[in-house]
């Protein structure tokens, strides 16, 4: 019994060990000394995937409307402790990628799929305040956004309006911890 005991305490402190690691990782290897973010990579084979979103695009010129796909990741330990805590932990990251959809009739009748990719959100929960006074990091959050194919992160610039744009799509989730985690039960739990 007390072998059984040992070795369950060791993989309690391993496990407490990988989760500060990859804390520990998000701001060694995701976030330079300044607070710009770095997208993460391989993050679709190593990561959690949480959910999609079907999202209407704004109507084109001609007043043609379309979807986007939108589709979430986040690193496992920031799952587990959501599952546990109901909330993400310090270091977590979410990570939306926004792709355009293409609809046509298939063998098992008309489906829609993503196609190209139009952007790239992240999110880096940041409960020690790291960077005040940067206007990425805001409420808990530093936040970025890629273009395809370009590793550096645009948040700043994009628009001209910096981390407003960010907001926007999150005010009605604030009190949610500015996530809308909705789309996220089954993998969440909550």
């Amino acid at each position: 019994m007390r072998k059984f005991t040992i070795v369950v305490l060791s993989l309690l402190i391993s496990a407490n060990v990988v989760s500060q690691t990859d804390v520990k990782d998000t701001y060694n290897v995701l976030v330079d000394n300044t607070g710009n973010i770095s997208l993460p990579k391989e993050y679709r084979q190593n990561w959690t995937f949480l959910g999609s979103y079907f999202v209407q695009s704004a109507p084109t010129p001609t007043g043609e409307t379309s979807h986007d796909m939108h589709t979430v990741y986040t690193q496992p330990y920031a799952v587990t402790h959501y599952r546990k805590h109901g909330n993400f932990p310090d270091g977590a990251v979410l990570i939306k990628e926004v792709n355009a959809t293409k609809t046509e009739p298939l063998t098992t009748g008309l489906a829609s799929y993503q196609d190209a990719p139009k952007v790239i959100f992240a999110m880096v929960k940041d409960t020690k305040s790291r960077f005040a006074g940067n206007a990425a990091w805001d409420e808990g959050w530093g936040w970025a956004l890629f273009n395809p194919g370009d590793p550096k992160s645009q948040t700043t610039t994009w628009k001209g309006e910096g981390l407003n744009n960010c907001f926007g799509c999150h005010i009605p989730v604030k009190a949610n911890d500015w996530v809308s985690t909705q789309g996220y039960k089954s993998v969440l739990g909550k």
